[in-house]
């Protein structure tokens, strides 16, 4: 979501309204051109965007929809990361004898201690990027993670024990620390910074993040009047 403000000049000012037109043209150009401006003051240079997150409140019947689509991707995905489950190391025999069984896998520590984890972290932070309160985004995250576990990855094993809770748990705590290192990173006015910030935290590039706010150049004195808001979201 963001803002922009328009300056209106009362009638009576000495500005036409072919002056203000510039003015306001001369602001959007100055503002759109990407250019990146330094502080006077610190030398610190100034972003275009400042980025956050915007809480929110969510249905019952947008949590289903969400948790639906996330597993959905699963669904999807999974036989092309896993292409072996096609050659005959998995399938429906193996499906039905892996439901509702859960086990210690002995997967590498690679794979637990890391790969989970920052799979975990990644959907933790695409629930945040749609709005999901920290809280929130973990519960939505476990929920996501233990579908996947115990309805999905049983094509080619059973069920982890560690996988239901490292994903989820160190995953969101992961997560926790992508969050700041990114938006401290997207917020330094740097494009290095930036492009690594999109790099470990890629949903604030989608579409339903609207953390992003455009950073309007102040209005001078001179453009005394009314203020009109206009909001758009994307």
């Amino acid at each position: 979501m963001f803002a922009i403000f328009l300056g209106i000049i009362p009638r009576n000012s000495l500005a036409t309204q072919a002056d203000l037109k510039e003015n306001i043209k001369a602001e959007f150009k100055e503002t759109f051109t990407g250019e990146v401006e330094a502080d006077p003051k610190t030398g610190k240079r100034l972003p275009l965007y400042n980025y956050s997150y915007q809480d929110r409140e969510h249905s019952l019947a947008e949590n289903v929809k969400n948790i639906g689509i996330v597993y959905g991707m699963t669904w999807f995905f999974y036989p092309i990361v896993q292409p072996k489950i096609f050659h005959g190391a998995g399938g429906i025999k193996t499906y039905s004898r892996n439901f509702g069984k859960l086990v210690f896998d002995q997967d590498e520590p690679f794979w637990n201690n890391f790969v989970h984890p920052l799979s975990g972290s990644q959907l933790y932070l695409l629930y945040r990027a749609d709005g999901y309160d920290r809280l929130s985004a973990f519960e939505m995250t476990f929920v996501s993670s233990a579908l996947f576990e115990m309805t999905v990855e049983i094509f080619t094993e059973p069920g982890s024990v560690q996988d239901l809770y490292q994903t989820p748990v160190l995953g969101t705590v992961l997560g926790f620390g992508i969050e700041n290192a990114s938006m401290y990173l997207l917020n330094s006015g740097n494009t290095l910074g930036k492009i690594l910030g999109h790099a470990i935290n890629p949903a604030t590039l989608l579409p339903l993040y609207s953390g992003r706010t455009l950073i309007i150049p102040k209005i001078e004195d001179a453009d005394k009047g009314a203020m009109i808001r206009w909001d758009l979201k994307f």
